[in-house]
């Protein structure tokens, strides 16, 4: 059955205010402290509050800052790895040990570690966003360089493409659904990094923002924060798609955002 997108569009609109209705009568109904669950109205003018301080502003800039910092330096790096390693067996088969052993340790767990070595300044949040956006987009990159139809190869080759033209004519077009899969999973590793980095020191940013409303139980702020990140990924996936669709047009936008899946779910257990 096929729902329309007018449908769609309404049905989520409607469930959204119902949602929000529901919470604000549940808030004012008094079975719940208000304190504890604030009105949604309390959160918009908590807000608001927060807005016209320009303190939002501030601790939403550090946190953009952190995420698009951590999460290119971070893609890049295993980009480059994954086509290096996929076409280098020589390097593959040196450093693959290595890069499954970190692969396999929470990228949490090197918070502590990163304050001790950076501090609690950019560094040390870069550094950690960084780290866990890497494995995703690495392990996507190598299996669709790896896996790249050979056929295709040699259908360019006949055609006199080699070397570094079937590379980037053939092999980067080939393996674009699982890297571009990649980046679109580590979007929300990013966040939860940034959460967690500004959580273990911070001056600014919107996971110091939660924290510190917390000690000073304005539970409104907090909600704020929430709303915030929420938003923030929400935009961020919505901006990548659109990206996509537009810089990649004549590859077929459904199948390179889907990243065929159901390959990569079966395939990812088999790198290195």
């Amino acid at each position: 059955m096929t729902i329309q997108p007018s449908y769609r569009a309404a049905a989520g609109i409607a469930g959204t205010l119902a949602f929000f209705g529901a919470w604000e009568a549940l808030s004012h109904s008094g079975l719940v402290n208000e304190v504890m669950l604030p009105a949604p109205t309390t959160i918009i003018k908590a807000g608001w509050s927060l807005l016209t301080s320009g303190e939002l502003q501030r601790h939403f800039g550090a946190s953009l800052f952190r995420s698009i910092a951590g999460f290119v330096s971070g893609s890049v790096l295993a980009i480059l790895l994954g086509v290096a390693m996929a076409q280098l067996p020589w390097l593959h088969a040196t450093i693959n040990p290595l890069v499954q052993m970190f692969r396999a340790i929470p990228a949490l767990a090197f918070v502590p570690l990163a304050v001790f070595w950076f501090g609690i300044g950019e560094t040390s949040k870069i550094f950690l966003i960084a780290w866990g956006v890497f494995f995703p987009v690495w392990v996507n990159t190598y299996i669709g360089v790896r896996d790249t139809d050979p056929v295709l190869g040699r259908a360019a080759a006949s055609l006199g493409a080699s070397g570094w033209r079937n590379f980037a004519f053939v092999v980067i077009p080939g393996a674009l659904p699982f890297i571009i899969a990649g980046l679109r999973v580590s979007l929300s590793v990013a966040l939860v990094l940034l959460v967690a980095s500004e959580l273990a020191g911070a001056a600014f940013g919107v996971g110091y923002l939660i924290q510190m409303s917390q000690q000073v139980f304005r539970v409104d702020y907090m909600f704020v924060g929430l709303i915030v990140l929420g938003l923030m990924g929400v935009v961020a996936d919505f901006l990548f798609e659109g990206a996509i669709r537009r810089l990649l047009p004549w590859y077929g936008a459904e199948k390179v955002l889907r990243g065929r899946p159901g390959q990569t779910g079966r395939k990812a257990g088999q790198a290195g």
